[in-house]
C-alpha cells in the first residue's frame, strides 16, 4: 500500500521531518536494516581478527591496507553514479503514474453526451465505461504482481463482474500469439458509434470528442506496456548495485581502528554513510518496477475498482440530475470575502504594484516617442497628453520624481 505522509508535514516545523523518523512502514530503517546488519558483523568480524588474532607484524600490515584503502576510496564515484541513477528512475517513476490511467474524463463526457432514459441508453453509457476498464484489467493483469495474483486467468475477470461470460467468448475467438489489449477498446469505439447512429449522442462532433478521449487513455496504457517492455538497460543498475556493495566492502577494512586514530570501536561515521547511501541506492530499487508489492508500489487492484465503481456512478446516478439554476445568494448584493480571506489585510497583488507612482499633484501625463536629443524637436509633434486617475497618484518624494522620469528614458514627462 502506497505510504502517505502528508498530513504529517502538512506544515513545517523543526521537527516535521523528524517525526518520519519514527515510522517503519515505507521508511528507510525498513529498506535497509538486513544489509546494515550483514555489514556490520563483517566489519565487528575483521576487527576482531585484527585485534586479537592477528601478530604485531600483522597488524602493521593491516594498518597499511587499511590506509591504502581509505586514502582511495574517493575512487569511486558514489555521488555521481547514484544521483543519476535515483534521477532517472523518480524520472520515470512519476512519467508512468501520470499515464496509469484514471476514468474521470470518459465518464463524465460519456454521461453528457450519451443522452437518454431508456434501458437502451443507460445500456450504452454503462457498456463504454465497463469496455474501457476492461482493457485496464487486461493490462495491470500483465504488468503488477498485485493484480496477477487478484486475477490469474480470464475466469478470474469475468468472475470479478469485468467481463461477462459472453464477452470472454468474443474475446477468445481471436487466436493469435499477441496481446488482445486493443479489444475491449475496439468494443467501446463501436459502442459510441452505435449509440451515435441511433441517436443517442447528438451530433458528430460530440462521437469523435469521445471517442478521442476513448483513445487517449488507449495510449497511455499502451505506454505502460511499452515502458515494461523496454527497462533500463541492465547494466545500469547492476552496476550502481556493484557500486555501492562494492564501497561499503572495502569500509570493511578501509574504516577499521588504526593508530593513532581514536579507537571508538563502534563505527559511527560509516553508519550515517552506510544508511544514508545504502537508503539512496534503495530508492531506485524499490521504483525501479513500481508494479510489485513493495510500500510504495502502485494500488493496482484499488485503481480498477475505483475507476470501475467512479465510472458506473457518474453515468448511473450523476446522468439526468443538474441542479436547478436559480438566483444565488451574491445576485443582489457585493461579493463579501469568504472566512478564510476575512483575516487577510491586503489582497494578494503584483510585488511591482506599489513601487512607482505618480505624485498627488499630478493630473496629466506627456508620452513621447522615445528618440536621441537631436531628433527631440521632430517627435514633440506626436506627443500625447494622457489624464491620471486621483488613485494612480500617491505623494513621492523628489528623489521618486527623478527615479521616474530616468526609469522612462525620454517617454514620459510628469507635469
Amino acid at each position: 500500500m502506497t505510504i502517505s505522509y502528508n498530513l504529517d508535514v502538512s506544515t513545517s516545523h523543526p521537527w516535521t521531518i523528524i517525526r518520519l523518523l519514527y515510522r517503519w512502514k515505507g521508511s528507510i530503517w525498513k529498506a535497509v536494516y538486513i544489509q546494515y546488519g550483514v555489514w556490520l558483523m563483517l566489519y565487528f568480524a575483521m576487527s576482531g581478527l585484527y585485534r586479537f588474532l592477528l601478530s604485531d607484524h600483522q597488524k602493521d600490515v593491516f594498518t597499511s591496507v587499511a590506509t591504502y584503502f581509505n586514502s582511495r576510496l574517493s575512487y569511486i564515484p558514489m555521488d555521481l553514479i547514484l544521483g543519476f541513477f535515483v534521477t532517472a528512475i523518480l524520472n520515470r517513476f512519476y512519467t508512468i503514474y501520470r499515464i496509469i490511467g484514471f476514468m474521470d474524463n470518459i465518464a463524465l463526457l460519456t454521461s453528457i453526451y450519451v443522452r437518454g432514459d431508456s434501458r437502451r441508453a443507460v445500456y450504452f453509457r454503462r457498456g463504454i465505461i465497463r469496455f474501457v476498464q476492461i482493457n485496464q484489467v487486461l493490462v495491470f493483469r500483465d504488468l503488477s504482481m498485485r493484480a496477477r495474483k487478484r486475477f490469474p486467468t480470464l475466469d478470474t475477470v469475468v468472475a470479478a463482474g469485468f467481463m461477462t461470460e459472453h464477452e470472454k467468448a468474443r474475446f477468445d475467438e481471436i487466436q493469435y500469439r499477441f496481446s488482445k489489449y486493443w479489444l475491449p477498446i475496439q468494443w467501446a469505439l463501436a459502442t459510441t458509434y452505435n449509440a451515435r447512429r441511433e441517436g443517442f449522442i447528438e451530433s458528430d462532433y460530440y462521437t469523435e470528442f469521445l471517442s478521442q478521449e476513448i483513445k487517449q487513455f488507449r495510449t497511455d496504457i499502451a505506454w505502460l506496456c511499452n515502458y515494461d517492455w523496454v527497462p533500463l538497460p541492465i547494466i545500469y543498475p547492476t552496476i550502481v548495485c556493484l557500486l555501492v556493495h562494492a564501497y561499503f566492502l572495502v569500509c570493511v577494512i578501509a574504516r577499521q581502528f588504526t593508530p593513532p586514530n581514536i579507537d571508538l570501536i563502534f563505527p559511527f561515521m560509516t553508519s550515517i554513510q552506510f544508511i544514508l547511501y545504502m537508503g539512496w541506492l534503495k530508492v531506485g530499487e524499490q521504483l525501479l518496477n513500481p508494479w510489485g508489492e513493495d510500500d510504495d508500489d502502485f494500488e493496482t487492484n484499488m485503481l480498477v475498482d475505483r475507476n470501475l465503481a467512479m465510472g458506473l456512478k457518474i453515468v448511473d446516478e450523476g446522468y439526468g440530475r443538474t441542479p436547478k439554476l436559480m438566483r444565488d445568494q451574491f445576485w443582489d448584493s457585493e461579493w463579501e470575502p469568504s472566512a478564510s480571506m476575512a483575516h487577510m489585510d491586503v489582497a494578494p497583488e503584483g510585488s511591482t504594484l506599489n513601487t512607482v507612482k505618480l505624485p498627488n499633484s499630478t493630473s496629466m501625463v506627456r508620452m513621447v516617442p522615445q528618440a536621441s536629443s537631436a531628433n527631440i524637436s521632430r517627435v514633440e509633434s506626436r506627443s500625447k497628453l494622457v489624464p491620471v486617475k486621483p488613485e494612480e497618484t500617491r505623494r513621492m518624494s523628489s528623489f521618486d520624481v527623478v527615479r521616474v522620469a530616468v526609469m522612462a528614458k525620454g517617454n514620459i514627462c510628469i507635469l
